[in-house]
Order: C-alpha cells, then sequence, then structure tokens
C-alpha cells in the first residue's frame, strides 16, 4: 500500500514537472512581492507586506499580514498599510497609511485569535506632509517609537516652509541650485523632526525650519532623538550629512560628526553608549550612486570617539542593525555576486553571517533568531528565519510557492575571466533551462546602472521572461560594479566607457568561447540608466550587436550636468566642473561618437525623469534619425526614472521583446 502511494506521489510529481512552463510576460504580471518583516518583541509574532498587481486598475495593491511564529499561521490585516512597528510593549501596532479620507500614522491594537487575528479600529497619531525636495536615496523619513513606549518621533515637511504654484500657468521663480525634483520641481519644503506622545496629542518640533533633518533613531533612554542634517550655508552645494542629537526635553541640539564625508541612517546601540552608521570619508560625494563604498562606523553618544566597526572588510556596507544585548551589530554588504547579512563585535573583523548565492533583503532581530527576506535565481522573495549566527535558515512564507508550482525557471551560471589587462572579472549567463539539442541561440548583453551596481545571482523577472523567450542573458560586474572591493569600484574614475567597456567586450568574447551553443551572429545589448549610458556608447564603438535597447539613458555628458538632479555626480566622477572639463566629459560621450552607429537601437525613457532628463534620448534620437540608423523613441507619461505603472511596465517590456524579435530571429 505504502509502495503504491509513493507510485502515485510520484506520477504526479512527474506530470506537474512535464506540464511547467517558463516565466513569461502574462504569468509575470501575477507574481506576489513579499517584504518589511517586523519581529514583536516578545518574538511570537511577524509581520510583513504582501504586494499584488491590478494591472486593469494599473496599480499595486499592499497589504499587510501578521504570521504567528508558534504555528506560522497567516493572517491579513488590512490593505493599503505600509512601514508597519510594534510599540515596545507589543500591544500595538503602527503604520503609514490612510483611514475614513485620512492620511498619516495610524496604531491599532491587534486581537489574536487561534484562527483568527484582526485590528482594532485605528487611531490616528500624526498627519504625515510629503516634500517631493530630493534628498538623497539613503535618506529615511522614517517615524520611531521611543523605546519607553511613551512618544513616537517621525520626520515630515513643514506646511509653513512650502513655496507652492498655485496655478501652473504661473511663472516658476527659482533661486536655488537644486530647483527639480525627480519627477517635478521642487516644493521648496523643509524637512523637520516632530515629537508626539504615544496617544497622538500634539507635543513640539524638535528641529529648526531652517535645514532639512531626516533619518531618526532613539537613544535606548528615550531622552535623545538622533537625526542627519546638512546645515551649510548652501545644501545643495555638497552633499554633506552630519549626525546630530536633540534632547527632547529641553530641545538643545547637539552636532555629534564633523566630517567631509557624509553620514546615513544612524541606530542607537541598546546600551545607549554607542551609534553605528554607514558613512564616507572622501569630501566630494553624490546623492546617486557614490564611487566610494561606505563602510559601518561607530561614535559615542558624546560625539567624542568614532571607530570603523567594518573596517575589516573592503565591501559596501548599509543597512547596521544592533541585536537587542548591544554586542553584535549587523549589516549588509555586496560580494562577488552575492548580497549578505554580516555581523560583527568589540572591534574585531566582520563575520558573515547569511552569505551565499543569493540576496538578503530586509532583515529584524530577535533575542534567538533573525528574520529576513531572500531570494535567488529562480526563487522569488520570501521571509525566512535562521539563528543569530546564521545556522539553521529556514524559508517561513510560502506566498510564492503556488506562482512557481507549475513555472520553469531558467538556469544561471557564474564565472570568472581575465579582461584586457588580465584583472579577474566576474559575469552570470542565464539561458533556458530547455536548451534546443545542437542548435545556438541569441545572446541578450544586459549591462547594469550605477555605474557601481551590482548583478548577482538574485532573482529577475526581465532575465526569466527573456529564457522563456529562447534568449540566453549574459550580465558582467565590469569595473566600477560594487562588491569587489574600493580600487576595482573606482575603476571608472573619469573614464565611463574606459576599462568598463573593455571589461564588457571581453566578458562576451569569454562568454562565446566557453557556451557553445551562444551564437555570436545574434547578439542584442541592453541597460537602464548608466547601463543605457554604456548600451549607448557600445553602439558607438562596435557593431557586433544586431540590436540595442537602451532606456533612461545619458547620451551628452555635458548637457546632462545641467538638467539633471545629479551635478554632484559629475563633478565626483569625472573630478571637476564641465566648464573645466569639457574634451574630457565630450570624449565620454556616445554622441560625440554618434556616427558610428550602425545598430538599430530602441529608447524607452520617462517623461518626467529629471534623474537622466528625456532630453538625453532625445539628443541621441535625433542623431539616429538624421544619421539613418534604424531607431524608435518610446516615451512614457508620468514616469520617472524607470517604468513604474504597470500597464507602462508590460507596453515597456513589449516594445523591447519586439524590437528583440525583429532583429535577431
Amino acid at each position: 500500500m505504502k509502495y503504491f502511494a509513493y507510485l502515485l506521489l510520484t506520477l504526479h510529481f512527474l506530470a506537474v514537472q512535464a506540464q511547467k512552463s517558463p516565466i513569461d510576460l502574462n504569468s509575470f504580471r501575477s507574481l506576489p512581492m513579499v517584504g518589511s518583516p517586523e519581529v514583536s518583541p516578545d518574538g511570537q509574532y511577524l509581520l510583513y507586506t504582501l504586494t499584488t498587481t491590478d494591472i486593469a486598475a494599473n496599480s499595486f495593491r499592499s497589504a499587510l499580514f501578521l504570521m504567528n511564529l508558534e504555528n506560522e499561521k497567516t493572517f491579513e490585516l488590512g490593505p493599503n498599510m505600509s512601514d508597519a512597528q510594534w510599540s515596545p510593549d507589543g500591544k500595538w501596532i503602527s503604520w503609514r497609511g490612510s483611514h475614513a479620507g485620512r492620511r498619516g500614522i495610524f496604531k491599532a491594537q491587534v486581537k489574536v485569535t487561534k484562527n483568527k487575528a484582526s485590528l482594532d479600529i485605528p487611531v490616528m497619531l500624526a498627519e504625515v506632509h510629503n516634500s517631493d525636495h530630493f534628498l538623497g536615496h539613503q535618506t529615511i523619513k522614517n517615524y520611531a517609537w521611543s523605546p519607553d513606549g511613551l512618544h513616537l518621533a517621525y520626520v515630515s515637511a513643514d506646511p509653513a516652509t512650502c513655496q507652492t504654484r498655485a496655478d501652473a500657468n504661473q511663472p516658476l521663480e527659482i533661486d536655488r541650485l537644486l530647483y527639480k525634483t525627480r519627477t517635478d520641481f521642487t516644493d521648496n519644503c523643509v524637512t523637520r523632526v516632530y515629537l508626539i506622545s504615544h496617544t497622538g496629542k500634539p507635543e513640539k518640533v524638535l528641529t529648526p525650519a531652517t535645514y532639512d533633518s531626516h533619518s531618526i533613531s532613539w537613544s535606548p533612554d528615550s531622552k535623545y532623538v538622533s537625526f542627519l542634517a546638512n546645515p551649510g550655508e548652501d545644501p545643495d552645494m555638497d552633499y554633506n550629512n552630519e549626525l546630530w542629537k536633540v534632547d527632547i526635553a529641553g530641545g538643545e541640539l547637539t552636532q555629534l560628526t564633523h566630517t567631509v564625508g557624509t553620514e546615513h541612517e544612524p541606530v542607537w546601540n541598546p546600551r545607549n553608549d554607542l551609534i553605528a552608521y554607514p558613512a564616507t570619508v572622501r569630501p566630494v560625494n553624490t546623492k546617486d550612486s557614490p564611487p566610494e563604498n561606505t563602510f559601518i562606523y561607530t561614535i559615542s553618544a558624546d560625539g567624542k570617539k568614532t571607530a570603523n566597526a567594518s573596517a575589516g572588510l573592503d565591501r559596501r556596507a548599509t543597512t547596521p542593525r544592533w541585536h537587542q544585548e548591544g554586542e553584535w551589530l549587523y549589516f549588509i554588504a555586496r560580494n562577488h555576486g552575492q548580497t549578505g547579512l554580516y555581523r560583527v563585535k568589540n572591534g574585531e573583523d566582520p563575520q558573515a553571517v547569511i552569505l551565499k548565492d543569493g540576496s538578503v533583503g530586509s532583515f529584524t532581530l530577535a533575542a534567538n533568531k533573525l528574520y529576513f527576506t531572500w531570494n535567488e535565481h529562480g526563487k522569488p522573495t520570501e521571509i525566512y528565519k535562521a539563528n543569530l549566527d546564521g545556522t539553521a535558515m529556514f524559508q517561513l512564507t510560502q506566498e510564492t510557492w503556488s506562482w512557481m508550482a507549475d513555472k520553469q525557471a531558467s538556469r544561471m551560471e557564474s564565472f570568472w575571466f581575465d579582461s584586457f589587462d588580465g584583472k579577474k572579472v566576474q559575469a552570470f549567463l542565464v539561458y533556458p533551462s530547455n536548451l534546443p539539442a545542437g542548435k545556438k541561440i541569441p545572446l541578450i548583453h544586459r549591462i547594469h546602472g550605477g555605474p557601481h551596481g551590482m548583478y548577482g545571482f538574485s532573482f529577475s523577472d526581465i532575465n526569466e521572461m527573456l529564457a522563456s523567450k529562447g534568449y540566453a542573458v549574459l550580465m558582467i560586474n565590469p569595473r566600477g560594479s560594487t562588491g569587489y572591493g574600493q580600487v576595482f569600484a573606482d575603476g571608472t574614475y573619469q573614464a565611463w566607457g574606459g576599462g568598463d567597456y573593455k571589461d564588457l567586450m571581453a566578458g562576451v568574447d569569454a562568454a562565446l568561447a566557453k557556451y557553445a551553443f551562444l551564437d555570436a551572429d545574434r547578439m542584442a545589448v541592453t541597460g537602464g540608466s548608466y547601463g543605457g549610458f554604456m548600451t549607448n556608447w557600445v553602439v558607438t564603438q562596435t557593431d557586433r550587436y544586431k540590436a540595442a535597447v537602451t532606456v533612461a539613458s545619458v547620451s551628452n555628458l555635458i548637457s546632462f550636468y545641467g538638467t539633471s538632479l545629479y551635478q554632484l555626480l559629475i563633478e565626483t566622477e569625472f573630478n571637476g566642473l564641465p566648464w573645466d572639463n569639457y574634451d574630457l566629459l565630450w570624449h565620454f560621450s556616445p554622441l560625440r561618437h554618434v556616427k558610428n552607429v550602425r545598430t538599430p537601437t530602441l529608447l524607452l525613457h520617462g517623461e518626467k525623469d529629471n534623474d537622466v532628463p528625456i532630453t538625453q534620448a532625445e539628443e541621441f534620437y535625433i542623431a539616429l534619425k538624421k544619421l539613418g540608423v534604424p531607431a524608435r523613441f518610446v516615451r512614457y507619461p508620468n514616469e520617472g526614472h524607470g517604468v513604474r505603472q504597470p500597464q507602462h511596465k508590460e507596453h515597456y517590456y513589449r516594445e523591447m521583446f519586439d524590437w528583440f524579435e525583429r532583429y535577431l530571429n
């Protein structure tokens, strides 16, 4: 009888495997996205978010879920709830969201029975005003409970400081450098730190209206709130956040750091004696994609003593979190295509906690466990738990299990090659799981953004969709990429299109030599942002590709400087101002060499992109058309740097796939 049952189970498994299909555009739209785990103070419950796509409504639906960690049962608490946190006593949860037409920070008690969990009627704690002024990608406009549970501090724009046009037909009067946001013009609101009681009763504003304050953390004794601010003469001229603290009783402000670099995301040690934060030390930096790696520093609560806690790891370290006993400091860092979790204590070298072929996202710490999001090639993001040292890693949520049950993921291999100067460079090849025997398949060469990004072992929707269409996908981490140390990250300094371009070409040659099933006569190249810049550069330097798709791309480094948010990016990467550096910037501008292009090129760009203004695509497109190069230009309304609306995203993918199909097949 047991044998018969086993036989039935085996036949069912084989039947399911035979019915599996690749992940295509139609199936991708239903992929659930898991994130933001938060463990309760007693370690009994876990909050997390689950986001799904509604194509018809052209929107996303995000809901908050609660898991009982004893029996792993999950319950939906409600929709449109983000940034959920537990009160220190575990009796309340707070979140950002809306209720009865009001938006802000709410709280409610959680009622949990054996088979049900629900929330009481939400209580609004604070109305939060948003500012669209861009403060940097590592800025946190957050809120936090005081450890004694009596107060909440939160970051909000001060409406009294805002300067907006009541009518779009009115003239816009500008007198500041960073007058643009990522998708519009700045409202000039000042971001401040506010204090309220746990009942929601307004109390006070903790920081001045003369400069932006953000990225807050409480001291364990609930007497101070730390925050970041750049109160210089003109904060638009540099990126030099300093670490401060404010006494919530007397309002006294104390500047703790005095550096030429910039600090990020402070977190207090539970012992009340140290604050940890990622920071840089170079005098010129950028809010966008800095070449300099951040290390995790600690500073004494009085600001008198600092130390580089992650100095023993030559990697870009972010997201510090203290364990509740205050001995171990955990953080995230990239390494050779892996995004791992590390920890360090007492001036020792950091040790890897979770480091394997995949990617840690957000994480939270309990007394004896850690909870984190994890994804890897072929496996979308889920929440896992492990011991504090990383052992006994176990998957908790199964939100994507049914989605993946009938789908066949592609294959991935990592390989290293010797570049033009002998430097070792890492690459990844994704290809269909059912390769046609004896046939060659087209190759799509994807180039990452940054330039200080990193490809790795993470789950990728676009890679899966390309593989489902019979393509192989090549991803290379050329010099400039993170995850290989500071010297490697500095490899694009004053030369976008120098050694990085040579690394990419050497990687393509290495892939063709290693994988006999790749068709060297049917290759395409694509990338977004800096990857779009490099796609433009590639087609001006070689005609080995039959098609190109360039997304949110830079084509002219000189005009980019004056129209983008990121003047400091050019000053950092090219060591100076355009009028002092014209020849160098023009040399490394793809537009300078556009007469060499023979490759049919598709340009995709958001009309409200102020990271890389759409004028960059316009300049390149007009040149291609004048030169008679096959070109197509698609503009996405109400989109910034990257296409995010679900209907636009599907259109974007279809345009890309159709372009490849036209010129490769």
